[in-house]
């Protein structure tokens, strides 16, 4: 009886931080030129900096090969190191439009940054 009433206080205890894993997700701001994201992954919110209420900026820059698959990436600013793989791992996981055989690749950089806020992502943009 008494393993089950601590089992009932632990469970009762840890309901508020469940209900904060609400996933928070960060804007993004695109500079990738020509080429169309046609799959974007937000970067997931470190759950220490969103427990600390840290909130962060984060620019990724890469390239994109002739698939549509970033590559060469790199942190080029940030404002806390705690966000930046994150960043990266988003960006790794992201497709581009792939580019056609008869088009040239361009070696220009693409950048992405990520902006970490605590506020809702409906309210950074204005809805």
């Amino acid at each position: 009886m008494r393993r089950w009433l601590l089992l009932t206080v632990f469970i009762a205890a840890t309901l508020p931080l469940m209900a904060e894993e609400e996933p928070v997700h960060a804007k993004i701001r695109d500079s990738v030129g020509e080429r169309i994201p046609t799959h974007t992954v937000a970067p997931t919110y470190p759950r220490k900096a969103r427990r600390d209420r840290i909130e962060a900026e984060v620019q990724v820059c890469f390239d994109i090969d002739r698939a549509g698959k970033p590559r060469r990436i790199a942190v080029r600013q940030s404002t806390n190191r705690a966000f930046e793989r994150p960043s990266i791992r988003a960006v790794k996981a992201s497709r581009f439009q792939a580019l056609a055989d008869d088009k040239e690749l361009q070696s220009i950089k693409s950048c992405r940054t990520f902006i970490f806020s605590l506020e809702s992502v409906s309210d950074l943009l204005g809805g």
